[in-house]
């Protein structure tokens, strides 16, 4: 049995040991609130009871080995306890001990090795943790969990993993309407992580949604595998990933001694996965509720209605900075919601339906209905409702219930939205739930939700990456033999030789004008004058060769590339632990002045390479921009996955090249930066 197997035991457990004082009396009240109807088994060696119930000495003494249990003493003692609980059979434990590899080494205590003696300890019992919260089962009644939280019994809804204990903890508060069936904390991920997680909430039939909060994944590969059977399941993931800024990796990685990845890995990841990327954790519970009530969006066409020509200017706005689209009424449509209406309103999307028909909510159906039956993929109704206990609120009880008459009636998918998160009631909510539609709170989050969803529906998981390691030790490979390498694996590099700085005219002579001087022995070769291009004749070389640094004893002569239409960056390197990450962008002294980039991991088909070139802004410029000649994108593709397959196939660290110079024929790595692990 794998060891996601054994989280399952973990998860869901008719037994619980409990071990510690404070923190075990919190959960035995967390898990009696819940509805917890197993056993709940204290270990002290002194005290008969915690919270009310009795205490048992030590493990050998309970009725049978426990399912989990709940460690919550010193770190040292943490290692023993595990040891013994791993003995006598135990399916799992919370660690909520900190001090392990997340502290690094402190008062002459290495935390990372303290935390192998753990693992060692556990063998193959799982562990959550340490540096761990615990975790919440709202289906089952299970809460270890030392503290407060704002879960209660579900019968179904979204499971949440959180690296973050703290994070966990607020995502339970929220007053937004989301069912919490899971939420799991995972801290160091010594033993058991996300993965293991996933693997249980996937084979859970309850579980309508799963969202992430993380710094980093362990197994990428076996994360993009779970991501694919979870949507062959209808069931997709969220994510919200920290430690993507220089600032929050540092913080990440001393939180949790995990290394938080790169921006732009995780990215390129989370796009190969399937899994839809949120910015807040407000984002994080809108796009999760929207998931529970009918699932991804067929597509991203929308239609709005507001009572209110502002809140439809906004709606307009705001949807700028997404993908989605709010596309005009046909003719006929266009006529049968005007059939509906008085002629002092004009029809157009976003829709401002105007008040005169608030509070009858016969007509205001009646339109709903006539708005719904249309193309879009879902219509969101603006309602924001008087929050006080003693404001009236029927009128728009009556709005969210003409939108669910609405959507019953063309069976289309309507969504109500509160522009600000604070206005929305009890009764708002009970209507809308009744009629099957979901509330998003906050007009912002609700379109990052739409978005998220809309995404999804678009896109299911690919192929699962290639693993990558980090190397141990690297060493630089020179412009002149990484140009050897590359020619010898396919790609296009520009006629030229290797020689020393006395022989650089003869050489010129043999290749032909004009010519590109560029010294060796350098890694930034631009910055320090050793790069000159463009040179036509004897006299301007030698005057080049005069400028070079002194410390330069070898050239790279090569023939400069002519008929440039564009200049781009081709680059893969190992971005341990996500994958191969492979950027494409605007190159040469534009890459740093533009960031345009696109990211994907390896390895990639074409079809992907030429999608990504598509995104880049500069892309106009190699399908003949104003007249221009187009330049050969084929090559360019071609070029690319030669590049790709040097890196994988090799036992290489990293290729650069920028720029690869694109021309109506051809496309020919001009410059190359290339790494080797020892």
């Amino acid at each position: 049995m794998g060891a996601d197997r054994r989280l399952a035991r973990t998860l869901h457990p008719r037994s619980i040991a409990l071990f510690g004082t404070g923190p075990a009396q919190r959960v035995i009240v967390q898990c009696q609130t819940l509805g917890f109807g197993g056993g709940l088994w204290p270990i002290h060696p002194t005290r008969e009871t915690i919270a009310g119930v009795r205490c048992f000495r030590a493990v050998a003494d309970l009725p049978h080995a426990p399912d989990v249990a709940f460690v919550a003493v010193n770190r040292h003692a943490t290692i023993d306890v595990v040891a013994q609980l791993a003995k006598a059979g135990a399916g799992g434990a919370v660690c909520y001990a900190s001090g392990f590899a997340e502290s690094g080494t402190q008062a002459g205590v290495d935390g990372a090795a303290l935390q192998q003696q753990l693992v060692e300890a556990a063998g193959a019992m799982p562990l959550l943790g340490p540096n761990c919260y615990g975790y919440i089962n709202a289906l089952d009644g299970v809460a270890l969990w030392p503290d407060q939280h704002g879960c209660q019994p579900e019968p179904g809804g979204s499971a949440i993993v959180s690296q973050s204990g703290n994070v966990g903890l607020n995502l339970t508060l929220q007053q937004r309407g989301l069912n919490l069936a899971y939420m799991v904390t995972v801290g160091n991920q010594a033993s058991a992580g996300i993965e293991d997680c996933l693997e249980v909430f996937i084979d859970d039939s309850r579980v309508t949604s799963i969202g992430l909060f993380v710094e980093a994944i362990v197994d990428p590969v076996r994360f993009a595998r779970l991501a694919g059977t979870a949507a062959q399941r209808n069931l997709r993931i969220v994510a919200l990933q920290t430690g993507r800024s220089a600032a929050g990796a540092l913080i990440a990685a001393s939180h949790t001694a995990a290394l938080a990845g790169r921006r732009s890995a995780y990215a390129a990841l989370f796009k190969r996965c399937g899994v839809a990327m949120v910015q807040s954790p407000a984002e994080l519970i809108e796009a999760l509720k929207l998931l529970n009530q009918g699932g991804v969006l067929t597509g991203s066409k929308l239609v709005s209605l507001s009572c209110s020509g502002g809140e439809a200017s906004l709606m307009a706005d705001l949807s700028e900075q997404t993908a989605l689209r709010f596309e005009p009424f046909s003719s006929e449509h266009c006529q049968r919601i005007s059939a509906t209406l008085t002629e002092l309103v004009t029809v157009g999307n976003p829709f401002d339906y105007h008040t005169f028909m608030w509070g009858d909510r016969e007509a205001t159906a009646n339109t709903f209905t006539q708005v719904m039956n249309g193309p879009q993929d879902a219509t969101l109704l603006l309602l924001d409702t008087p929050p006080r206990p003693d404001q009236q609120s029927d009128a728009w009880v009556g709005a969210a219930q003409a939108l669910g008459a609405a959507a019953q009636a063309t069976n289309r998918r309507g969504v109500v939205v509160a522009t600000l998160p604070e206005c929305v009631t009890a009764d708002v909510r009970a209507a809308a739930r009744a009629a099957k539609l979901v509330v998003l709170q906050g007009l912002h989050e609700a379109l990052a939700a739409l978005d998220a969803a809309a995404w999804l529906g678009a896109n299911a998981p690919g192929a699962e990456p290639a693993a990558v390691v980090a190397p141990v030790q690297t060493k630089l490979i020179d412009e002149a033999d990484a140009k050897v390498l590359l020619q010898k694996n396919g790609v296009t590099v520009p006629k030229g030789a290797r020689c020393r700085c006395a022989d650089v005219l003869a050489t010129a002579k043999n290749i032909g004008y004009p010519i590109t001087l560029k010294g060796l022995g350098l890694a930034h070769k631009s910055e320090s004058g050793a790069v000159h291009v463009g040179l036509r004749n004897a006299d301007e070389l030698s005057a080049a060769v005069k400028k070079l640094p002194q410390k330069i004893t070898e050239c790279l002569v090569e023939q400069t590339i002519t008929n440039v239409v564009a200049e781009i960056l081709v680059s893969v390197r190992r971005d341990a632990p996500v994958g191969w990450l492979v950027t494409l962008g605007a190159g040469g002294v534009f890459t740093e002045l533009w960031r345009d980039t696109a990211c994907l991991l390896a390895p990639v088909s074409a079809a992907d390479i030429r999608r990504s070139l598509e995104s880049l802004r500069i892309f106009p410029l190699l399908t003949g921009f104003r007249g221009q000649p187009a330049g050969d994108i084929n090559a360019l593709v071609a070029l690319t996955q030669s590049v790709i397959l040097l890196a994988l196939g090799n036992n290489l660290a990293e290729i650069e090249i920028n720029p690869v110079l694109v021309t109506p024929n051809a496309a020919v790595a001009a410059d190359a930066f290339m790494v080797a692990e020892q």
